[in-house]
């Protein structure tokens, strides 16, 4: 990858775990009946249309906007960690990214996917008159062979 491909995933990665924190931020955690149990509730419905396109990625095709709601404060820490751990795996500096294993090929699977998702919250990236931006593009020929990797491991 090139210096500049690179800063622009580290970009992107950085974008997700802060949108995600901020709307993490905004949940309450609700103690659970055994100890140690619990779970995040969100107090109101999702209303960004990014993160209820993240979300949609993870949960069942036709979810409720209430499912969105439920699921969100599930799915979100799981973006955010899949990113950092991208972010991670990019190096200070040269321009050879490895990835050591399976959950390496997972966390930047989940990353590119909810990139596309947040840049396209009504899926409408390849409908566009003018087709795909070039950074969408680049991001989906990543994708491409870590999918295939991933079926192989």
């Amino acid at each position: 990858m090139s210096r500049d491909e690179i800063e622009l995933l580290r970009s992107y990665a950085d974008g997700l775990v802060l949108l995600a924190e901020r709307w993490l931020a905004r949940c309450r955690w609700v103690t659970g009946s055994t100890r140690g149990s619990g779970r995040l509730f969100a107090d109101e419905p999702v209303h960004d249309e990014r993160i209820a396109a993240i979300v949609r990625e993870h949960v069942p095709a036709g979810a409720a906007d209430w499912e969105i709601s439920w699921w969100a404060p599930v799915c979100l820490p799981e973006t955010a960690a899949a990113a950092r751990r991208v972010l991670g795996t990019l190096p200070q500096s040269g321009t050879v990214v490895l990835l050591e294993s399976a959950q390496d090929v997972d966390a930047w699977c989940r990353l590119i996917g909810d990139v596309l998702a947040a840049l396209h919250p009504h899926g409408d990236c390849c409908d566009a008159e003018d087709g795909p931006t070039s950074a969408e593009t680049w991001l989906e020929s990543l994708l491409r062979p870590l999918l295939v990797g991933a079926t192989a491991l």
